[in-house]
């Protein structure tokens, strides 16, 4: 009786997460039918970009952001540590780039999150009234900045904030980096704006009203926070302005990246998302079919159901993930990776897992442990 109750209730599980492929498939065809946002107006925009190294395309996707097709911007590179590489990178593209507004800003920062302290120290340069804040791993096209101005369409819109997509892999642990971007991160976001309306931003890049900014404290107010990117847009939210999901798709260029890195980045963005969204994450769980799936035939002693519950599974996962990767999301360089897809889910099940088992988290160099709320504390290593 047991044993079939557990096959009733895993069944059931992958019906849910079954009925989630095809939600999240139709949630992202409907965010890439909108058109892209066309400003009524082109505000001058500051773009704050944070820099802690460098890699062969660092240079290139700094560039994308000099290259813009807008009227008045300014560009502010920021380091922490003055003996940083991208310190002297970004000093070169200022000096190659004299007709474009760039400033370098090189100030040590004591703030638990250093890329928010970085923030702060960058946004005390800023000249206009809107703040673009854009990792430095991201490519941009020559219209971003216009698109990005589209969404501020009206003086309640105080955060307009730009999903991603991963590209250009060049290992093993970026190709399941870039899996999971964009076969369950991507669509997630346009699940949760279609049910739930947009309360958090996207780090990869957003655009902030400086006076929206400025109610809800500052970038110093994120000083603590692991999740600077969802405590920005939900204290933006919550202070009475509204948040614009924009049509602009950003390029994450994922270059080099080793297994056990994809697995602790993942690890950390787990336990990150339970200690901000704890009701919403843990079911997440309902969109692991493959897992389901698999878990359903070792409990019905490898049927013939259950094989064909798995084979279900895998063909529905397969024509969700590569109809929405070759018709909608068209990532260069990430097709090829896609046999590796019901591995990356499985991990995605035991990541999920694991980050329920603690609360510390890697982060570059250092080692933080997480409180219920977000906040931060450092456990071991130290600031540039």
């Amino acid at each position: 009786m047991a044993q079939a109750l557990l096959r009733i209730f895993l069944f059931t599980l992958w019906i849910a997460a079954a009925a989630y492929y095809f939600i999240s498939a139709f949630c992202l065809a409907s965010f890439y039918r909108r058109k892209k946002e066309v400003p009524s107006y082109l505000p001058p925009m500051t773009v704050l970009k944070p820099l802690k190294g460098i890699d062969e395309k660092t240079v290139e996707n700094l560039l994308s952001f000099l290259n813009q097709d807008y009227p008045a911007f300014q560009v502010i590179f920021g380091v922490t540590d003055g003996t940083d590489p991208a310190r002297e990178v970004a000093a070169g593209l200022a000096a190659n780039h004299q007709g474009i507004d760039i400033e370098v800003v090189a100030a040590p920062t004591e703030a638990q999150n250093e890329k928010a302290g970085n923030l702060a120290n960058m946004c005390r340069h800023a000249k206009y009234d809107i703040i673009v804040i854009a990792d430095a791993d991201m490519h941009v096209g020559p219209d971003y900045l216009r698109t990005i101005a589209g969404g501020f369409d009206g003086p309640e819109v105080g955060l307009v904030t730009c999903p991603y997509r991963a590209a250009r892999p060049e290992s093993m642990g970026a190709a399941f980096e870039s899996l999971t971007i964009n076969s369950d991160f991507l669509p997630s976001v346009t699940v949760a704006e279609r049910l739930e309306g947009l309360s958090f931003g996207l780090g990869a890049t957003m655009a902030v009203r400086r006076e929206a900014l400025a109610e809800i404290g500052g970038f110093e107010a994120l000083a603590d926070y692991l999740a600077d990117d969802y405590q920005l847009g939900n204290r933006v939210k919550r202070s009475g302005y509204s948040l614009r999901l924009s049509r602009y798709v950003v390029d994450s260029v994922q270059g080099q990246e080793s297994l056990s890195g994809y697995f602790s980045h993942q690890l950390r963005w787990g336990r990150t998302y339970r200690a901000c969204r704890p009701g919403s994450y843990f079911l997440s769980v309902l969109t692991k079919g493959t897992a389901f799936a698999v878990f359903f035939l070792v409990a019905s002693g490898f049927s013939i159901a259950g094989w064909a519950v798995l084979g279900t599974d895998l063909a529905m996962r397969y024509c969700q993930a590569l109809y929405m990767e070759a018709r909608l999301i068209r990532a260069p360089g990430v097709m090829k990776y896609y046999w590796l897809l019901p591995l990356k889910d499985l991990l995605s099940f035991i990541i999920w897992g694991l980050s329920f088992t603690g609360n510390t988290v890697r982060w570059k160099d250092s080692r933080y442990r997480i409180d219920s709320e977000g906040r931060m504390k450092r456990l071991s290593g130290k600031h540039s």
